[in-house]
């Protein structure tokens, strides 16, 4: 968990664009390499520093990813209460008789790849 890793995950959260990122990451290795400190040291933790950038509205893959996994959740459900009326198939028959614990698993599958893909995926250069 390096402070680049930090400050691109928190920068993505903030909204910015991979371009935005790739080049706020430039100038950080540019001051490091030039003054010699650590950055944490002069710009403070990455959350932090990531605060000063102006916050905005922006769809991240991790945010894609979880809700794919919520949508693939609500049809599972929607499958799971109208398919034996309208279809004859009954979920209860392959998932057993907790038929919600299923949709629960990919909702929290989709949160938590979500997650990942945002924190470990690095900074698109420019």
């Amino acid at each position: 968990m390096n402070y680049e890793r930090k400050l691109t995950f928190n920068l993505r959260m903030q909204g910015m664009t991979e371009a935005e990122i790739a080049e706020t990451l430039k100038e950080v290795r540019s001051y490091e390499n030039t003054a010699g400190t650590s950055v944490k040291t002069e710009f403070g933790p990455a959350e932090e520093y990531a605060k000063q950038f102006p916050k905005r509205k922006r769809r991240t893959q991790g945010r894609a990813i979880a809700s794919a996994g919520m949508v693939l959740a609500i049809v599972y459900l929607l499958f799971a209460f109208f398919g034996k009326p309208l279809a004859g198939i009954d979920i209860r028959d392959y998932v057993g008789p907790l038929v919600i614990l299923p949709a629960l698993a990919v909702i929290a599958a989709g949160l938590l790849l979500g997650f990942l893909v945002d924190y470990f995926q690095p900074a698109r250069v420019s």
